[in-house]
């Protein structure tokens, strides 16, 4: 099933024809990075490539790294490499309609020699290092972090889907439930709309203070809970978080939630093509000290660039990659207890929200004269 949320800016994607042409536009693509590099066919294995070109096909069930599916294109066709365990869900479940043609191998054959003789007497191009061939990792990095109309439309609808259900499980968690028992109820919504999570955290009662990056354990809700999720669906990622408390905010948490909403606002109000990651990360580190808490920056990684990967370029002091518009970027702020954590696409018109809040309070924050807003602590 393909996503039908519409949203200013953002293409419909919920038809086998917005994949297709999706899949078509990437095949000029293709054609133009083998002409680049001097090749007549491209071999994706990296799971990330092979979703890029499928535009959402996910591999499924337990498989080696050396027999996972794998894509082969030549600019005009392409092709599924399968063995023959995973060839016919991939073609009902996954690629139906999508102008794909097979390659099968038999599982006990092994996938290796079945790519060596495909790539027998033709110079072929490949995303992972293999002898005699092209490498094209980093062409291949920069072509799917430039996420495509249909791609936006389908990380939109899966961050509704996310917000939803970390809002949702806020809303319904209970004093005395063990954090496990809170990522169960989390875990649950994600996967009955089809949504794989990728990494769930749940901190209660200042757990997060210790441990910046948290999982779950047996200790139980009283006050207040911090909860994160990455998920992963139509291959793609993103990663939010949300925060409940049961009565008053404590004193302290509510320092320490103004102060992340403040940064990121701050990195919301910088996030535009051609800016410069490191600078503003830098004017972070002046609101984190102007709001008390000076070194909170160098306790977690402000952020990352996601898409296909839940972390195609890990954001600090020293990245010089330059913003642009289709990326996708997770912003992270954490102080003390505090996170305020979500999604954002990078456009022309400036970042548009991906796990955007439902019935949620939100803080309002004025930078430059202009407004952002952040999730707040729900208190119940």
């Amino acid at each position: 099933m393909q996503p039908t949320t519409l949203t200013a800016g953002v293409t419909r994607a919920d038809t086998v024809s917005d994949r297709r042409a999706d899949i078509d536009a990437k095949m000029t693509k293709v054609a133009e990075l083998l002409r680049e590099v001097g090749c007549e066919g491209l071999l994706l294995l990296d799971p990330a490539n092979f979703a890029w070109l499928t535009s959402g096909a996910m591999i499924r069930g337990l498989t080696e790294p050396a027999a996972e599916p794998a894509a082969y294109s030549n600019g005009e066709h392409r092709w599924i490499i399968a063995s023959n365990v995973d060839s016919q869900r991939l073609f009902d479940e996954e690629v139906d309609g999508l102008g794909f043609q097979l390659k099968e191998w038999p599982w006990h054959w092994g996938r290796d020699q079945f790519l060596a003789d495909l790539c027998h007497n033709r110079k072929v191009a490949c995303d992972r290092p293999v002898n005699g061939i092209v490498n094209v990792a980093e062409q291949m990095r920069r072509l799917r972090r430039q996420l495509t109309p249909y791609e936006q439309a389908c990380q939109l609808a899966l961050g509704q889907t996310v917000a939803h259900a970390l809002e949702a499980t806020c809303r319904t968690l209970e004093r005395g439930e063990s954090e496990r028992e809170i990522a169960g109820h989390l875990s649950h919504r994600l996967l009955h709309r089809g949504v794989l999570p990728l990494n769930i955290g749940v901190a209660v009662d200042g757990r997060s203070r210790l441990y910046r990056r948290f999982g779950f354990t047996s200790a139980s809700l009283e006050r207040y809970a911090v909860l994160t999720v990455t998920a992963r669906k139509y291959g793609l990622y993103v990663t939010a978080s949300r925060s409940v408390c049961f009565g008053e905010v404590p004193v302290e948490l509510r320092q320490e939630h103004n102060a992340v909403c403040r940064v990121s606002a701050l990195y919301l109000s910088s996030t535009w093509p051609d800016a410069v990651p490191r600078e503003i990360l830098m004017t972070g580190r002046r609101i984190y000290l102007i709001s008390g808490y000076e070194h909170e920056w160098q306790l977690a990684p402000p952020g990352h660039i996601t898409g296909r990967c839940p972390i195609e370029i890990a954001l600090t002091p020293q990245t010089k990659d330059l913003f642009q518009t289709g990326w996708s970027v997770t912003w992270n702020a954490s102080a003390g207890a505090a996170n305020s954590c979500d999604t954002f696409l990078i456009t022309d018109e400036g970042p548009r929200l991906i796990t955007p809040t439902e019935y949620w309070p939100l803080k309002r924050i004025r930078i430059q004269g202009a407004e952002f807003v952040r999730p707040d602590v729900l208190q119940r």
